[in-house]
């Protein structure tokens, strides 16, 4: 029975509150924002409540000025300056790494693995340390195309494999958690244990980040590792390589 009081006072404190912040903003000055068809406008108000547009930025990002004396007004022509800079020079780079001549098809593309965070469940249903991680690694382990940065990782001296700053990265994380599936047998629905791979795949030349999933029964992790495991490699092949500077 008191909830409905608690609700009402509730309404006209936060409405009194909205008028209280309206009148102090009318008495002192300052600021108002109106969002409008995917862009807004910045107003400036005076102590006695009255609006005069700053600036507008349109949908499409362009900013307008109207008042360029306002400290407002000269904080957004300065952030607008450098978000240009910045696209020009991105721009450019991307205009300069078009004309760079990129790898043949057959040419390796060199990945640095990380390994595996698991969940704190995925931990203890973890046999031994690293067979989750081995689980995945053994997948790429000599792929025509694809060549892990540490495959040779026991080697030394001149033989050891060097450090590639050109390596596409490739983070996986693995979580154990319940998960609703149809049982076969009768056909409703009902809890199941799910394994789920995730990736997050960064490649620096050019810069771009993707990112795949892949769930099953834990009882079939194998499996869900290869559809795990293929899926990152075709991101790698399809949308990374050929995209990747010749050596």
């Amino acid at each position: 029975m008191l909830v409905k009081p608690l609700y009402t006072m509730r309404m006209i404190r936060s409405a009194g509150l909205a008028v209280a912040y309206v009148t102090i903003l009318a008495c002192s000055g300052g600021y108002y924002t109106s969002n409008v068809d995917g862009g807004k406008k910045v107003y400036r108000i005076d102590e006695q409540g009255t609006k005069t547009l700053v600036y507008e930025i349109d949908q499409t990002g362009k900013t307008t000025i109207h008042d360029a004396d306002d400290p407002m007004a000269k904080q957004q022509s300065t952030a607008q300056a450098i978000a240009e800079q910045v696209s020009a020079r991105r721009a450019e780079q991307l205009t300069q790494f078009s004309l760079v001549p990129k790898r043949q098809p057959d040419d390796p593309i060199y990945v640095d693995l990380a390994p595996p965070v698991l969940d704190d469940n995925m931990q203890r249903a973890e046999r031994s340390k690293g067979v989750v991680a081995e689980l995945i690694r053994r997948e790429f382990v000599g792929d025509p195309i694809i060549k892990l940065t540490d495959e040779h990782r026991d080697r030394s001296g001149l033989l050891k494999p060097r450090i590639r700053v050109d390596a596409v990265e490739v983070s996986p994380k693995v979580s154990l958690k319940e998960a609703y599936g149809i049982d076969r047998k009768t056909g409703k629905r009902s809890k199941v244990l799910a394994v789920t791979f995730e990736a997050t795949i960064t490649s620096k030349m050019p810069p771009a980040t993707y990112k795949v999933s892949e769930s099953g029964h834990v009882l079939k992790n194998v499996e869900v590792s290869k559809r795990f495991a293929k899926q990152v490699k075709q991101v790698i092949l399809d949308k990374i390589g050929p995209s990747i500077p010749a050596q």
